[in-house]
């Protein structure tokens, strides 16, 4: 018994010297060892980490499984951490995997010689292809037309948004990365929205297990992954990744390096041009068509939830859906739209944008970053590999900088004379830092478009004896999206300009 004693006291001291929490460490929760402390998968993680913010403060600590996160709860941190070149990697993320990608290839996961590249090539051939420009704006404009002609056969009805918005944002990204277009009832646009929701949605809940466990995934058994879901996402991940197959065959087959038709071609050129060139990040194709899955998630599921958003929430609150569309009827002709260039006719409309942002806080929790070296931040020791997490929510509902945090309220970004302000200060719908969204230029103007076609021309409305709830799905996930919800669509009837 006594040698019993002895060895497990041995055994016990071994395990608090080997997984005690690093002294230097910010504050917050250590946990078992090996295990941690695992989160309620049940529920949001940022509301989880908002709870412990008055307990710890700005910078917490939290290990997860075989995972070491610091969260950052403040604005002023988070610019500081996130200009920090050590702090710009992304972590090695099991669920990556199941799109048959690794950190070593795309945009959005990648590190290093290989993320620099890509996000210099697709942000280089995205503007040569019209971000930013008015011929891409054109582009919006006739999808914004075809969007309004198609919601006109889905009035007087009680039903969810038709997939036809995610169509017409997807014909905007598809342009330039595959020079393709779908009618908005074409099955095969509303199929490629379909499959890019239900993969998020695959990504929700237990299947974040396995991040918190790196080795996990080698060694589970078959009905262990299909219990958490990862069997789900890798097959909904095989079907979107055979479309693109066909569609990089297509293009190679029909390659004219002298007239290139869109990103897909300057990316097969570029694989040529550099063929036997000794590099440490060659093009290759998996870096395209991981750049191509990046460009069709980032570029159309962050904007087709954020006009679901948008939507639900004017159909809320009907008084500020009525006082953008006075704007709308005041400002723009009827059946024409203005350009982004001539926003600042439509301030409360741009306030509502920018409330709906904040208030919805579409990536709370942002894209984890990973430390690729032992860095100091704000006296803390921030060791090589641990997570770091910036808790946009947190900075979206801090009352230093919001009159009212927890309510929608588009005053908070106008002026006391009407004018738009489009202030900075706790606003990170984008991201922050080296890691800034490639595509937050090309969200703002469809966005802006969007909703203003869709105003101009429609008023969104609960179901009859229904009160709409702004509620998200309380998953662990990387977006906040809204639950499932039902508008009635109605056509408004030509309206006279006010003087």
């Amino acid at each position: 018994m006594v040698t019993e004693f002895i060895l497990f006291v041995l055994v016990f001291v071994f395990l608090h010297l080997a997984f005690r929490k690093p002294s230097r460490l910010p504050p917050g929760i250590w946990g078992l060892p090996i295990l941690g402390k695992l989160p309620d998968t049940s529920t949001c993680l940022d509301e989880q980490v908002k709870k412990l913010r008055p307990i710890y403060g700005d910078i917490i600590t939290w290990r997860m499984g075989s995972r070491v996160n610091v969260f950052l709860c403040n604005y002023e941190v988070i610019k500081r951490a996130m200009a920090k070149l050590e702090l710009s990697d992304r972590p090695d993320y099991q669920t990556y995997n199941a799109y048959g990608i690794t950190y070593k290839s795309g945009i959005a996961f990648s590190n290093g010689s290989p993320w620099q590249r890509n996000r210099r090539f697709a942000l280089r051939q995205l503007r040569d292809l019209g971000m930013g420009k008015t011929c891409l704006e054109e582009v919006m404009h006739r999808e914004a037309g075809y969007l309004v002609q198609d919601y006109k056969k889905h009035t007087g009805k009680e039903q969810p948004l038709p997939l036809s918005l995610g169509v017409a944002i997807l014909n905007v990204v598809w342009k330039m990365v595959a020079d393709i277009r779908y009618e908005m009832d074409d099955p095969r646009g509303q199929e490629a929205i379909a499959l890019v929701v239900s993969i998020h949605e695959s990504l929700q809940g237990p299947v974040f297990l396995f991040n918190l466990f790196p080795w996990l995934l080698k060694v589970a058994p078959p009905f262990f992954k299909k219990k958490l879901g990862y069997d789900k996402v890798q097959r909904r991940v095989e079907i979107i990744q055979d479309k693109v197959s066909e569609v990089l065959k297509d293009h190679k087959d029909t390659l004219d390096p002298s007239h290139p038709r869109d990103l897909i071609d300057q990316y097969l050129i570029q694989m040529d041009h550099n063929k036997g060139v000794a590099t440490d990040a060659p093009y290759t194709e998996l870096d395209l068509r991981t750049m191509i899955l990046d460009l069709l998630f980032a570029g159309t599921e962050t904007t087709f939830y954020t006009v679901r958003w948008a939507i639900l929430y004017l159909a809320k609150y009907p008084e500020v859906q009525a006082r953008v569309q006075r704007e709308i009827d005041r400002e723009v002709p009827r059946d024409s739209f203005l350009f982004y260039y001539e926003r600042s006719k439509l301030p409360y409309l741009e306030a509502v944008i920018h409330e709906v942002h904040r208030i919805a806080s579409l990536v709370p929790l942002a894209i984890a970053h990973a430390a690729s070296s032992d860095i100091m931040l704000d006296g803390y020791l921030i060791p090589k590999g641990t997570v770091v997490v910036p808790h946009l929510e947190f900075c979206h509902k801090d009352s230093q900088f919001w009159d009212q945090p927890n309510e929608f309220n588009p005053d908070h970004f106008l002026n006391p004379d009407g004018s738009f302000n489009n202030r900075k200060e706790g606003f990170l719908p984008f991201g922050i830092g080296r890691r800034v969204c490639i595509g937050e230029s090309l969200a703002k103007v469809e966005i802006f478009v969007l909703l203003m076609a869709l105003l101009q021309n429609f008023t969104f409305s609960p179901p009859q004896g229904e009160t709409l709830k702004a509620e998200r799905e309380p998953y662990i996930s990387l977006l906040s999206t809204p639950k499932p919800y039902r508008v009635v669509i109605e056509e408004r009837q030509s309206v006279k300009r006010e003087e």
